[in-house]
């Protein structure tokens, strides 16, 4: 089973946001079901008051190569095409980390606009996430300064891992970089 869309969600948005410009909403996925939904839910609220076309660029693969399950991007696209209206939507399976989902992030983006016309980019992701995604964001995409819209996660065990996560940071980077 996939998952459900939550009806409660928390919106924060961290930066200016240019509506003139092209709009990449990068929806970062979880192995988690209900951190993915946050995500998702968290997403769909920003897409419904930005009232602005956009591209959502859902990234996620398959964690582990002996699941036979759908990949995260997978899962939150058929939430998407749904749900929402005046959005062009891109998956992104190959990413199966962070550090990944924003180096093939990189190479869509170059392969998709000009350096003098990049677009806007809006990262969805949990609450928890934010401070590691951030660095790992600036260490593959410094030229970039995204605008955070963040999911309230009611993951108990979260913020602690995460703590552990924030150690890999620049390993994470150097090995991501060498994949494109």
């Amino acid at each position: 089973m996939f998952f459900l869309i939550a009806l409660i969600t928390v919106c924060n948005v961290y930066a200016y946001y240019d509506s003139t410009v092209h709009n990449v909403i990068v929806v970062l996925g979880s192995a988690d079901n209900k951190i993915l939904n946050e995500r998702v839910t968290s997403t769909i609220d920003f897409i419904n008051n930005a009232n602005a076309p956009c591209t959502l660029y859902l990234s996620g693969g398959v964690k582990h190569s002996f699941d036979t399950e759908a990949s995260e991007a997978t899962k939150m696209a058929s939430v998407f095409t749904s749900n929402s209206q005046n959005v062009q939507i891109v998956l992104d399976e190959l990413a199966k980390n962070t550090a990944e989902n924003f180096v093939y992030l990189k190479k869509w983006v170059y392969d998709n606009f000009s350096q003098d016309n990049l677009p806007n980019v809006v990262i969805s992701t949990s609450d928890f996430h934010k401070n590691r995604a951030e660095r790992i964001f600036k260490g593959i995409l410094p030229e970039l300064e995204p605008v955070w819209n963040l999911s309230k996660s009611h993951c108990t065990y979260c913020w602690s891992d995460e703590n552990i996560h924030m150690r890999n940071v620049e390993s994470d980077i150097k090995k991501a970089i060498k994949i494109i």
